[in-house]
């Protein structure tokens, strides 16, 4: 298990490649108002807010479930949004592929 403080890090490390990419698209693809990638920002960062709010507060886990098991899941639901995201991403960028 990874201690919270790297957690964050890693957190915020993952939420800002996504984000960044996001925005070299607005800007590669001069589209600077693409209600699509804003909206793949957004809802990134609300995940990001969500995800350092149960790393910081590790007593709303649920009932039986331990530690390694609640931090893992929160890596994990990490992972999942952001690979979602570059999934919305790929499709803006090559819309047939």
């Amino acid at each position: 298990m990874t201690s919270r403080r790297r957690l964050k890090k890693e957190i915020d490390y993952v939420v800002s490649d996504l984000v960044i990419d996001c925005f070299t698209y607005t800007n590669l693809y001069q589209k600077p108002d693409d209600k699509e990638a804003l909206e793949i920002v957004q809802g990134t960062l609300m995940l990001r807010n969500e995800l350092r709010d149960l790393t910081n507060h590790p007593e709303k886990r649920n009932e039986g479930e331990t530690i390694k098991s609640f931090y893992d899941n929160i890596a994990a639901t990490l992972i999942g949004g952001v690979d979602e995201g570059y999934g919305k991403l790929g499709q803006m960028v090559n819309p047939e592929g």
